[in-house]
C-alpha cells in the first residue's frame, strides 16, 4: 500500500493549483463522472433499495474521480493523485477491525453487516468544547464512561484555561496537553484506566496534535486521534504530520469527515455520493483512517439559522432537506455511497446515535424519540453508534437500550422505511435539531448545561424522574410499533 511518505512527498510536489480552480474542475468532473456512470437520481420510493450494478458504478465513478484528479492539498496548494492500482490495493488492505484500549479495557472495533445480529461498538464523549464552570472535565467523563457498553470515548478540548483564552501555539499546545490528561482520570476515576481516548483537538496543527503523546498522562499507543477529510476533498498537512508521528507509535486513527453535500462544489445528488465515496477512500489513502463515521448526503445545513431558513427546510442532524422526497433521496443516496463501500472496501462504519448537542431540550419524549430514530437506524444498517456533542449519560444509556431492542426484535433493512418513517410523522413532525448548542459553550455554558441536568443528577449520579417518566413513555410508544424491550 501507498506509503504516508509517498503522500507527504506528492503534497509538496504535485500539480499545483489555486483553491478555486480546484473547486470548480471538481465541479466539473463530479458532473462529467455521474453523467458516464449512469449515476442519476430520480424519486426514490424505498430508500434503502439500491441494485449492486448501481453501487458498483458509484464506486468506479469514484475510483476514477480519485486517480484524475485526486485530493487538495489546502497548506500547500497541490493535487494529490493516485493510480488505479494504488487505490485498489489500499481499499484490499483496509482492515475489519481495529484493536483500543488495554488490560480490562482492550475492546475490538469491528465491521458490522447490515442486519448483523452482533451488537454494534458504542462511542461516547466530546466532539466539542468543555467550560470548567460547569464542572472538571474528568467528572463529566467519568459519568460516561461508567457505561460498560462504551467501548472508547472521543475527547474534548479546551477553548479557555486558568482565565485566559486559548490561543497561539504555546496556550494550544498546554490546553491540547491538560485535556487529555483530565480525560485519562476521568476514565481512572469510572475504574476503566485502560479505556482508550480518541483526541478531537483544539486546532488541526501538528503542535497541537503531538503535544498529547504521553505514555503516562496523555495520548497512548493504544489510543486514537480524529483526522478528518474536509468537504469538497480536500487534506492539510498538519493532519498528515500526525498521522505519520503516530503511525510508528500504534494509534488508530478515526474520520469524521464523511459525506457529502447537494449544492456544494460536488454538484447535485450524484456529485454528492461520489464525494462520499471518496472522502471514505481518502481519509484511509492519506491518513490512514481505519474507521469512519457513516457518511451521509443531503443539502449541508448552514449557520447561524435564521428563521426564513428554517421554516423553508426540514432539519436532520448536519443536513437539511426541503421536502419529504428531498429527505428519502438523502437517505437513499446515503444508503449507495455505504454500499459501494461495503462491496469494495472493509469499511469500519459509526452510525450517529443521536441528535446529542443540538437538543433544547434533551429529557423531552421527542428527543427519546429521534435517539432512538438513529439508533435502531445505525444497527440494522451495520454501523457501530456514537453518541457525541457532549450527551448526558441518560442518552447513551438509552441508545443501547434501543439499538438491543432493535436486534432483540430482529428488524430488517425492509422494515426501516415503514418503522421510522412512522416515529417521523407521529411524533417528531415539528422537532428541531438545527441549533448547534455547544455554540453555547463559548457564550453561555449554564444554559447549555441545564438540559444535562433535566436528564441527569451529577450529584447523585442517577437519572432524573423527569428523564425516567420521559423514558416510560417512549418505551411504550416503540413497544406498541413492535419492539422488544428487555
Amino acid at each position: 500500500m501507498i506509503s504516508l511518505l509517498e503522500v507527504a512527498e506528492r503534497a509538496q510536489k504535485g500539480p499545483k493549483m489555486a483553491e478555486k480552480e480546484w473547486n470548480l474542475g471538481m465541479f466539473r468532473t463530479m458532473t462529467a463522472l455521474a453523467e458516464t456512470h449512469h449515476l442519476k437520481v430520480g424519486d426514490v420510493e424505498e430508500c434503502y433499495a439500491v441494485d449492486n450494478a448501481y453501487a458498483d458504478q458509484l464506486f468506479a465513478a469514484a475510483l476514477e474521480y480519485l486517480c484524475e484528479v485526486g485530493v487538495y492539498c489546502i497548506t500547500t496548494n497541490r493535487a494529490i493523485r493516485f493510480t488505479e492500482d494504488e487505490v485498489k490495493e489500499a481499499c484490499r488492505e483496509a482492515p475489519d477491525r481495529v484493536t483500543v484500549g488495554r488490560d480490562r479495557d482492550v475492546r475490538s472495533i469491528q465491521q458490522r453487516a447490515i442486519e448483523d445480529p452482533r451488537p454494534p461498538n458504542i462511542v461516547a464523549g466530546g466532539h466539542s468544547a468543555w467550560n470548567e464552570e460547569l464542572m472538571p472535565l474528568e467528572n463529566m467523563i467519568k459519568e460516561l464512561v461508567k457505561i460498560p457498553r462504551v467501548d472508547y470515548l472521543e475527547t474534548f478540548n479546551y477553548h479557555w484555561m486558568m482565565g485566559r483564552e486559548v490561543h497561539g501555539t504555546p496556550m494550544v499546545v498546554y490546553a491540547a496537553r491538560k485535556a487529555i490528561e483530565r480525560a485519562r482520570i476521568g476514565v481512572s476515576l469510572a475504574g476503566r484506566a485502560g479505556l482508550a481516548l480518541c483526541y478531537y483537538p483544539i486546532l488541526t496543527t501538528a503542535a497541537a496534535f503531538i503535544a498529547a503523546k504521553d505514555e503516562a498522562r496523555g495520548l497512548r499507543s493504544s489510543d486514537g486521534l480524529l483526522l478528518s477529510v474536509l468537504p469538497d476533498l480536500k487534506v492539510e498537512t498538519g493532519l498528515l504530520a500526525a498521522s505519520l508521528y503516530y503511525e510508528e507509535y500504534g494509534c488508530f486513527r478515526q474520520n469524521g469527515g464523511t459525506g457529502g453535500s447537494v449544492g456544494g462544489f460536488a454538484g447535485d445528488w450524484e456529485g454528492a455520493m461520489i464525494e462520499a465515496v471518496v472522502r471514505n477512500i481518502a481519509a484511509w489513502m492519506v491518513y490512514r483512517d481505519a474507521l469512519q463515521y457513516a457518511g451521509g448526503v443531503g443539502r449541508l445545513r448552514r449557520a447561524p439559522w435564521s428563521p426564513s431558513v428554517q421554516t423553508a427546510f426540514q432539519h436532520t442532524g448536519d443536513y437539511l432537506f426541503q421536502n419529504e422526497q428531498d429527505e428519502r433521496r438523502g437517505a437513499w443516496c446515503s444508503f449507495a455511497a455505504q454500499k459501494a463501500l461495503r462491496r469494495h472496501k472493509h469499511t469500519i462504519e459509526i452510525f450517529g446515535g443521536g441528535s446529542g448537542g443540538q437538543v433544547e431540550d434533551q429529557a423531552s419524549v421527542e428527543n427519546l424519540l429521534s435517539t432512538a430514530v438513529s439508533s435502531i437506524r445505525g444497527t440494522v444498517m451495520g454501523g457501530n453508534l456514537y453518541y457525541l456533542w457532549t450527551p448526558p449519560p441518560t442518552t447513551v444509556r438509552w441508545g443501547i437500550e434501543v439499538s438491543d431492542a432493535a436486534l432483540k426484535s430482529q428488524i430488517k433493512l425492509t422494515d426501516l422505511d415503514e418503522l421510522l418513517g412512522r416515529i417521523r410523522r407521529e411524533r417528531l413532525q415539528s422537532f428541531d435539531t438545527s441549533r448547534d448548542r455547544r455554540m453555547l459553550l463559548y457564550s453561555d455554558p449554564q444554559a447549555f448545561f441545564r438540559s444535562h441536568q433535566a436528564c441527569y443528577d451529577y450529584v447523585k449520579q442517577r437519572p432524573t424522574d423527569r428523564f425516567l417518566e420521559s423514558r416510560k413513555v417512549a418505551v411504550t410508544y416503540l413497544e406498541d410499533l413492535g419492539l422488544a424491550f428487555a
